[in-house]
C-alpha cells in the first residue's frame, strides 16, 4: 500500500489549499468605475439647455426664453498631478461644429481617490461622488470650493438603466437635497454606469423674487437656466 502514500498526499495539499481558498475574503466593490480614469477614455453627449428670465420686472409675460443644442465631446488625455500633488487626469472637452468636426472647447481636470471622485468644471472644484456609494449617503458638492453649500445623495446604487439604446447593467443615481422653495429652486441628477462615467445629466434651477398682487403672480426678478446631457456614443 505504500504507492498511495504520494495520492493520498495529494489529496491532503488540495484540501489544504481549498480551505485556504475559502478564507480568502470576498473581494468589495467599492464603486470607483464609476469614475473612469484610463487616458483614452472619451464620451459624447447631446446637450439642451436653455434660459428663461424677466425682461420687464413684474410682468410674467414678459419672461423670455433661449435655447441651446449642440454636441459635446469629453476626452481623459493625460495624466497630471493636481495642486496638492495629487494623481489627476486632464479633460479636453470639443463642440462639433456645424461641420462635424470636433473643435476644443475648454480644459477640465479630475481626480479620484478612496475616499471621493473630483471635478473642476470652470475652474470650481466638485465633488462628485462618495465610495462606497450607498443609498442616501449624503455629502457637500461644493465642498473644494468657495461656493454655497450644495447637498448630494445616492437615490440608488448599482440598478440597471437604459438610455438613447444604450443597456447598462449596473447604474447609480445622484440627485439634491436641495429644499425648494417658492423663491428658490435646484433640481439635480446624475446617472452614472460602471466604465463609462455619466450618461444623463440634469439640471433645473429657478431664481425667482414673487410678488403675488390682486391682478395675479407677479416677479420683482425671474431667472431659469436648465440643463439636459445625454449620452449618444463612448469608447476608450
Amino acid at each position: 500500500m505504500k504507492h498511495l502514500k504520494p495520492v493520498l498526499l495529494s489529496i491532503a495539499l488540495i484540501s489544504a489549499m481549498a480551505a485556504c481558498k475559502k478564507d480568502e475574503p470576498a473581494e468589495v466593490d467599492l464603486g470607483y468605475d464609476y469614475f473612469p480614469q484610463n487616458i483614452g477614455h472619451w464620451i459624447e453627449y447631446q446637450v439642451d439647455s436653455s434660459r428663461s428670465f424677466l425682461t420687464n420686472a413684474g410682468n410674467p409675460s414678459d419672461i423670455q426664453t433661449n435655447t441651446w443644442s449642440y454636441q459635446l465631446r469629453e476626452v481623459l488625455v493625460e495624466n497630471i498631478t493636481d495642486g496638492e500633488g495629487r494623481p489627476a487626469q486632464r479633460i479636453i472637452r470639443y463642440l462639433r461644429d456645424p461641420n462635424g468636426n470636433w473643435q476644443a472647447k475648454d480644459v477640465w481636470w479630475q481626480t479620484r481617490d478612496n475616499v471621493r471622485a473630483e471635478r473642476a468644471e470652470e475652474n470650481q472644484l466638485r465633488v462628485k461622488l462618495i465610495f462606497p456609494p450607498r443609498v442616501d449617503t449624503e455629502w457637500n458638492m461644493n465642498a473644494g470650493n468657495t461656493e454655497a453649500e450644495f447637498g448630494l445623495t445616492y437615490e440608488y446604487v448599482d440598478e440597471p438603466y437604459a438610455v438613447n439604446g444604450f443597456i447598462f447593467d449596473k447604474t447609480l443615481s445622484v440627485v439634491s437635497t436641495f429644499e425648494n422653495n417658492p423663491l428658490v429652486t435646484k433640481n439635480y441628477r446624475t446617472r452614472y454606469a460602471k466604465g463609462v462615467g455619466v450618461i444623463t445629466f440634469e439640471m433645473d434651477s429657478v431664481d425667482a423674487q414673487p410678488s403675488f398682487q390682486p391682478g395675479g403672480p407677479q416677479y420683482t426678478t425671474y431667472d431659469r437656466w436648465m440643463w439636459k446631457y445625454t449620452l449618444t456614443a463612448y469608447g476608450n
